[in-house]
């Protein structure tokens, strides 16, 4: 059993102690019926009191974690909660230390305990409204783009993403300024850029450009089918779409026979369309409507594009800095 501690880190020694008996136990290097070390032996091993291994020993009893038994020694309590493998209880323990040792800590700064509970409230209160809900509104041309923006990408709790479409902007102006009042951040393609900043420059609303690529699963599945002697089929919503594919093919050096696409929505038009197609792909939303009407033989493929690496790590970037207190996007 092997226990380290540090006299100069300011945590009281006994916690030190107690701590990483926890952790043997929660670890499994410390088993059920295996006895752990008298006071004394620990004692002298660690070159501390023995009264600091028995606040340590102390602890553990009144948690239950450890049973004393005169005249055999102590042990494991075999029905204690830490040698559950839960990770929930896990981490409950680990959170429930570190309040121990800020307790503590704040005691041997004399601090009085209810000044401490006003202290947490304050920083829990604080951190409540840093964690509360960032609108961010993601702008394109591409119905399809937008549609798999606000439902595929994930940049989690407490983000919503707002998608609006460059149409809407221009069509109805006034009602898209009073819109984006709510939103923290306006996400947009490179190619959108200076358009929507034109229209939020009275409104100094945050912008971020960003790059999409297809989803490198998708074009290695697509290249792995395809052949100069095949035609691709597209099922799509929009032209623009469409188009974007299409160029995507060309520049990834797919080859095939013919590419074609349709944006219909009627059943027996998609199925005339889907004969004589040897690649079936479809835009974000469509697979499943698609997969009905489509021999089990012919391939499906869902064309996704998503933003690069680089982009993803500006986006979680301006995220955080939104969370943090004064900041500002002016570097990004």
């Amino acid at each position: 059993m092997k226990i380290e501690i540090d006299k100069k880190s300011g945590i009281p020694l006994y916690l030190q102690i107690k701590h990483q008996l926890k952790k043997l136990l929660e670890n499994g290097n410390l088993k059920e019926g295996e006895q752990l070390p008298t006071e004394r032996d620990l004692s002298e091993s660690l070159q501390v009191s023995r009264n600091t291994v028995s606040m340590a020993y102390k602890e553990l009893a009144l948690e239950n974690i450890i049973l004393s038994t005169p005249g055999r020694g102590t042990f494991p309590n075999p029905s204690a909660a830490t040698f559950t493998k839960s990770k929930t209880n896990n981490n409950l323990l680990k959170i429930e230390e570190i309040i121990d040792v800020s307790i503590n800590e704040a005691l041997e700064l004399n601090f009085d305990l209810s000044e401490f509970k006003k202290l947490v409230e304050k920083k829990v209160e604080e951190k409540e409204k840093l964690l509360k809900t960032i609108n961010i509104a993601f702008i394109e041309c591409n119905q399809e783009q937008l549609y798999f923006f606000s439902k595929g990408i994930e940049l989690g709790t407490g983000i919503s993403i707002i998608p609006i479409l460059m149409d809407e902007i221009y069509k109805e102006p006034d009602i898209f300024r009073e819109r984006i009042k709510s939103i923290d951040l306006v996400v947009t393609t490179f190619f959108h850029y200076d358009e929507v900043k034109k229209f939020l420059v009275d409104q100094k609303q945050r912008v971020l450009a960003i790059a999409l690529d297809p989803l490198m699963e998708t074009m290695v599945n697509i290249a792995h089918l395809s052949s100069k002697d095949k035609c691709i089929g597209l099922v799509c919503i929009t032209d623009k779409f469409a188009q974007r594919v299409f160029q995507s093919l060309k520049q990834a050096g797919i080859k095939f026979l013919n590419f074609k696409f349709t944006r219909s929505y009627n059943k027996d038009e998609v199925k005339k369309f889907l004969v004589n197609t040897d690649i079936v792909i479809t835009s974000p939303g469509r697979k499943k409507e698609v997969e009905k009407l489509i021999s089990p033989q012919i391939p499906l493929i869902e064309f996704v594009y998503v933003p690069d690496k680089g982009s993803m790590s500006m986006l979680k970037l301006a995220i955080l800095d939104i969370k943090r207190e004064g900041g500002t996007l002016e570097k990004i």
